[in-house]
């Protein structure tokens, strides 16, 4: 009996431990595959030029910071920056103010081919970005919209649009009916019910669903470079492309502090609100 009880607890420690390799390996894989090329852009942008070649070590022997002087100290990417904040916030405030209600009314009301409805919504997501490029230009042409911030802001709203409403509605689902048919029987209409009770308890999906427009906006390249063509309406993955194209690669560590300064930002914002995005997007995958 004892020897039994001995192989069975031998087991079950063996157990364990592969299932804590089996959870350890795959995360530590995928946190080397993340961080690495982030901590090798952080060490070049702090290393000289000529240091990029001489000096292959991930900690750099002597470090400087001429890659960022001379990055801040380009007009084109603070124009840059200025243009990706103003483009993300307004990309961010245009996808909440059209999904909220869009989202709203699938949830709540019921209608003729709701969910067809709801799933076509999805399809633009299915197109690359590439074949949005042509007809978006010649539209914007049409309607002399090429070089402005907020073509700009339209462009990347129709993009992002779908997935804020789908994400929406899956939360919008999650909160009791209970509560609008209370507050309905003391008298406050749709709008009341939406501004005091449903939008209060979906503060993580909205800032969610703000998070990723703004993301979206500032990662966008490919409708950036079809629909903006002088430095004044550029954002900052496009003046990157065109310092990679000037440069030929001789200016690694200027290109790598761009890139950190470009997402540097972004990390501690989303570091300050990742609770919130991440029940935001737990709760709107429930359906």
């Amino acid at each position: 009996m004892a020897t039994y009880t001995s192989q069975t607890g031998v087991l079950a420690i063996a157990r364990r431990w592969l299932r804590r390799v089996a959870i350890g390996v795959p995360l530590l894989a995928l946190t080397i595959w993340t961080v690495f090329p982030l901590l090798m852009t952080l060490s070049i942008s702090f290393k000289s030029k000529a240091g990029v070649s001489t000096d292959p070590g991930l900690i750099p022997s002597n470090p400087t910071l001429d890659g960022y002087r001379s990055i801040i100290g380009q007009q084109g990417f603070q124009g840059a920056f200025f243009n990706s904040v103003v483009v993300g916030l307004g990309t961010a405030a245009l996808t909440l103010l059209l999904a909220v209600p869009a989202a709203y009314a699938f949830a709540r009301f019921r209608f003729r081919g709701r969910h067809l409805l709801l799933l076509f919504t999805l399809l633009p997501r299915l197109i690359p970005g590439l074949g949005l490029m042509v007809p978006l230009y010649r539209l914007a042409v049409a309607v002399g919209g090429i070089d402005k911030i907020s073509t700009l802001i339209l462009a990347f709203t129709a993009t992002v649009l779908p997935l804020a409403v789908w994400l929406l509605v899956g939360f919008f689902q999650q909160v009791p009916r209970e509560l609008e048919e209370a507050a309905n029987v003391d008298g406050t209409n749709m709008f009341q019910r939406v501004r005091y009770i449903v939008l209060p308890l979906a503060v993580p999906a909205l800032i969610t669903i703000g998070v990723l427009a703004f993301r979206e906006a500032w990662n966008e390249f490919n409708l950036v470079l079809g629909l903006t063509s002088t430095p004044g309406s550029r954002t900052l993955p496009y003046e990157l492309f065109l310092m990679t194209q000037t440069t030929g690669f001789q200016d690694n560590p200027g290109q790598a502090a761009f890139a950190v300064l470009s997402i540097i930002p972004f990390i501690f914002v989303y570091l300050r609100i990742e609770k919130y995005v991440v029940g935001g997007i737990t709760s709107g995958a429930v359906k």
